[in-house]
């Protein structure tokens, strides 16, 4: 069952951020991405050793997840911290808001940090508060709105943004059951909460990881991280292909549109489902839903996504035409290469396109990819080079840590230049 405006989540995937280390070294939690700059806001429960101001020493890992501690790290698009923040006494960091207002960002937060039986703190209320890199922020400064309760004890406070109704989504937890409530993002951001629906989460999920929502529907993701097969010793949990499953529900009825198991991004060290938003980008909606990488750590960022776009002719763009910048000693031949992912037939596919020219007498590395087209697992296809001893065919391999290599070459027959216009290989 579908409705106008659902995101296929059945669909195949692209990628916005590739094993990206953030501020600290703890598992991303949630994220969300402004509207303005494209720039990605991660939150993550702060690591263990750190001293801040108005600390007399070092505080444990433990301690900050029992007060709710949390970091916030923002990225470019190509990955790069750009900024921080750290809140205290704020939560788990389940979910977030990004608003852009005027150019000043705010983000929209669980707060008033209350620690669980298992001494995890959690929110119990939300706030939003202005991005101010490199500052602290606790619970209870006035530097963050006054926060918001939806029900009296409610606990799991958590927002989101809707940007195509303009609403604030709040996620808590009251009586045993999970709700899902919609405001006007307007009023709610002048202190003014109306709820416009309640909704129960519904039953069934796996461990909860993040929620998004537009269009009519809300975005579920759950699922947990990859279980070693080696340490501890026996059956894991959870091997891969994991379980990670991604469920649509109608906001109109409450009923579930759709629930589909993920294999997306198959060969991350840890991959556990962490975070969901959805982006617009020139009138097409993206689901992004993230996971945390690497094991034993320090963790990375992954994010992958769920194109809304149309289908033309059968294939449907994921990521448009990238440059691929070239390594030192590879210059262009004719057109310089480029890099988009498209779908046929619902598979992911890589295209490459230009060509390169140098002295490659062994394999090498000839450009870096962008974390839009870098693989889960290692992506290769054979491409024509130039005819030198009846050797005529190069493999071109893009690789997991975004680099693109050449192969074949050798001292006694080197390559002089390859082109890429017919690489088109499954990407994953």
């Amino acid at each position: 069952m579908t409705v106008a405006g659902q995101i296929d989540i059945a669909g195949p995937v692209g990628k916005l951020l590739h094993r990206r280390p953030l501020k600290n070294s703890t598992v991303m939690q949630s994220f969300g991405i402004d509207p303005v700059s494209g720039d990605i806001f991660v939150l993550q429960v702060m690591e263990g050793g750190l001293t801040l101001s108005g600390e007399s020493g070092p505080v444990s890992g433990a301690d900050r997840v029992a007060h709710g501690d949390m970091c916030v790290t923002r990225l470019n698009r190509s990955g790069a911290i750009v900024g921080y923040m750290y809140l205290r006494g704020f939560g788990h960091g389940v979910n977030l808001g990004v608003e852009n207002r005027s150019g000043v960002i705010r983000l929209w937060t669980e707060t008033a940090s209350v620690p669980n039986s298992s001494n995890e703190g959690f929110g119990t209320a939300i706030t939003n508060f202005e991005f101010r890199s490199g500052t602290v922020l606790d619970y209870g400064s006035s530097l963050h709105t006054t926060p918001y309760t939806p029900v009296t004890g409610a606990r799991g406070v958590t927002p989101t943004i809707d940007r195509s109704a303009n609403e604030l989504i709040v996620r808590f937890s009251t009586g045993g059951t999970m709700y899902f409530e919609r405001y006007d993002l307007a009023q709610a951001a002048a202190g003014v909460f109306t709820p416009l629906q309640r909704l129960a989460q519904p039953t069934g999920l796996g461990v909860f990881q993040g929620y998004a929502s537009h269009s009519g529907v809300l975005y579920l993701l759950d699922g947990e991280h990859y279980d070693s097969t080696v340490n501890p010793p026996g059956t894991p949990h959870n091997p891969p292909p994991g379980n990670t499953y991604i469920t649509a529900v109608e906001w109109a009825t409450g009923n579930v549109l759709d629930r589909q198991f993920i294999t997306a991004a198959p060969d991350l060290e840890w991959r556990e489902p962490e975070g969901m938003t959805v982006e617009v980008v020139g009138d097409v909606p993206y689901l992004h839903f993230g996971f945390a990488c690497e094991d034993p750590g320090p963790r990375t960022c992954t994010i992958v996504s769920l194109s809304g776009a149309a289908e033309v002719d059968g294939v449907k763009v994921l990521t448009d035409w990238q440059t691929i910048p070239l390594a030192s000693g590879v210059s262009v031949d004719q057109n310089a290469p480029k890099g988009r992912l498209i779908s046929v037939s619902g598979v992911t596919t890589l295209q490459l396109s230009g060509g390169i020219k140098g002295t490659f007498n062994a394999d090498a590395v000839i450009g870096t990819l962008p974390d839009t087209l870098c693989p889960s697992m290692e992506t290769r296809c054979n491409v024509p080079r130039n005819n030198s001893g009846g050797y005529c065919v190069a493999r071109a391999e893009a690789g997991t840590d975004r680099q693109l290599r050449l192969f074949g070459g050798t001292s006694t027959n080197a390559i002089t230049w390859a082109q890429l216009d017919n690489f088109s290989a499954v990407w994953r």
